[in-house]
């Protein structure tokens, strides 16, 4: 039972748990896959447990029941293989060369199916720095010539058009530039929309205060034209004063 899983990394099994389909008791967690390099396919795994990992449980890839985003179900304990035969850990690290004696790279990953543990892809980096800028790059199994402790050696007409897998530093680094170049041409434009809104907004309180000052001048001039003209009203400075004098007054 693998589900929808149609492919899988190998790095993403990595420290997977590892539980006991019948006891639900947790085995350990992954350490390495096993596989046959001949053949190119996985044939098992390897889990370990207890203080510092001492503990280490070897299963046959038959023996894998299901495998999930957050574990792994194994088979009955008592089927656990101990003496598995002798496959080998897969040569992730090794050195990568072609069959003209030049060097590509090192291996990096692969890939492979869960239902029948056969690797469908090899995934490299270029040496160097040029691994990191450029990514990494699909190999197909067909390519392989052998495969050593420590290099595998490769055709060099599969290596004349190479698949990208993932992008590198390189790739990432523009991207990034373009992405700051069009933020900062857009945070530019956002700053002169809030410049020319406050610019507005500045202009229409001042518009505001000077149409409320001239509506006041007009009032104060429109009430002192009215005292004017009539004298009897009773803030007029116009109307008679009163005689200080008491036999002045009737």
């Amino acid at each position: 039972m693998f589900g929808s899983q149609l492919v899988l990394k190998q790095s993403e099994l990595l420290n997977r748990l590892v539980l006991d389909r019948h006891t639900a008791e947790q085995v350990g967690r992954v350490s390495t896959l096993l596989m046959d390099p001949q053949a190119q396919r996985v044939v098992g795994l390897v889990c370990k447990s207890g203080l510092l990992a001492g503990q280490k449980h070897t299963y046959t890839w038959s023996q894998v029941y299901s495998i999930g985003q957050d574990g792994i179900l194994v088979g009955d304990l008592e089927e656990r293989v101990a003496d598995a035969p002798k496959p080998v850990e897969p040569p992730i690290g090794s050195e990568i060369w072609t069959d003209g004696a030049d060097k590509v790279g090192k291996l990096v990953d692969f890939l492979f199916q869960p239902q029948t543990g056969a690797v469908v892809g090899y995934l490299y980096s270029s040496s160097g720095w040029r691994g990191i800028l450029d990514g990494v790059y699909l190999l197909q199994p067909i390519a392989l010539s052998s495969v050593g402790r420590k290099r595998i050696i490769v055709l060099e007409a599969a290596l004349q058009s190479p698949q990208q897998y993932s992008k590198g530093w390189g790739d990432r680094l523009d991207r990034l530039t373009e992405f700051l170049k069009e933020d900062y041409e857009r945070t530019k434009r956002d700053v002169d929309a809030v410049k020319h809104n406050t610019q507005n907004a500045l202009e229409q309180v001042k518009d505001a205060a000077q149409n409320t000052t001239d509506k006041l001048q007009t009032t104060v001039s429109d009430v002192t034209e009215k005292v004017r003209e009539n004298p009897k009203l009773p803030f007029s400075s116009d109307r008679p004063e009163e005689s200080e004098n008491p036999s002045d007054r009737p």
